[in-house]
This record gives structure tokens, C-alpha cells and sequence, in this order.
């Protein structure tokens, strides 16, 4: 048997991580949503009070997305980057995976599969990739026993 280091984080990196890359996602999201939405309606003056509750819903939905989908893969992803030391090799990965993961799902559920839509599936992976890169001082070595039959 031979100790080899691994890559662990605590579950408190986790969540930390997990909150700063879904609401930026989130947040510029919203953003985009109010000058492509919201900007015309109040030019155009008309109520806008629907953009509230637009709002609203969008941040819940975008939380939820991140929560069912994102939060399981950002832990696949750290379980399998455990031995790998280079923090910037995380950091790449978690911008790809989440990029091409969310990109195929859109794909199957009828988005389509042209890929000028990596560009905007591309925001979560940054956001993921941001938020990786957040908590990348929390990130310590831990000597893991490993046995070979």
C-alpha cells in the first residue's frame, strides 16, 4: 500500500462554490432579461409589472436547474478531479463539461444541436468555471491510502 494525495474540498467549498457560480449565472441572466425585455416594454410605455413576477420566476427556475442538475455534476466532476493537483486543470474542466453537458441537454430537448447555442450554454460553463475557481484556496491535499490487488 502507498499513500497518494488527493484533492478534497469540505462540504461548506461545496456550497460556497456551488451559490457563487449559479448566481452569477442567475444574476446575468436577469441582467440580459431586463434590457431585452424589460427596456423595450418601458420605452415603449407600457407596464412593465409583469417583469417582476418574470423575474421571480426565472430566479427560481435558475436555482432549481442549478440545484437538480448543476450541483450533482460539480460533485461528479470533483470526485473525479481528486487526483489531479493542478487547480487551473478544475478550473478548465469545470468551464468544458458543464458547457458541452448543458449544450447536450438542450440539444435533446429539442434546442437544437447548431453550435452557435456553445456560445450561450458557454455562461454556465464560465459561471462554473468562475465558481470553481472561487474556492480554489479551500482546496487542500489529503494523503489517501490506495491498495493494489
Amino acid at each position: 500500500m502507498s499513500g497518494q494525495q488527493r484533492v478534497v474540498l469540505d462540504a461548506s467549498s461545496f456550497i460556497k462554490g456551488w451559490l457563487i457560480a449559479t448566481t452569477l449565472w442567475v444574476g446575468v441572466m436577469l441582467i440580459v432579461a431586463l434590457f431585452v425585455f424589460g427596456a423595450p416594454t418601458v420605452r415603449q410605455g407600457s407596464d412593465a409589472g409583469y417583469l417582476w413576477g418574470a423575474g421571480l420566476s426565472l430566479a427560481f427556475y435558475g436555482y432549481g436547474i442549478a440545484l437538480v442538475f448543476a450541483a450533482p455534476l460539480g460533485w461528479v466532476l470533483a470526485y473525479l478531479l481528486r487526483p489531479v493537483r493542478q487547480q487551473w486543470i478544475h478550473i478548465a474542466v469545470f468551464f468544458v463539461v458543464p458547457t458541452l453537458a448543458f449544450w447536450a441537454v438542450a440539444g435533446l430537448v429539442g434546442f437544437g444541436w447548431h453550435p452557435g447555442w456553445l456560445g450561450i450554454w458557454g455562461t454556465v460553463g464560465a459561471a462554473s468555471a468562475i465558481g470553481r475557481w472561487s474556492i480554489r484556496k479551500d482546496a487542500h491535499a489529503s494523503e489517501a491510502e490506495v491498495s493494489y490487488p
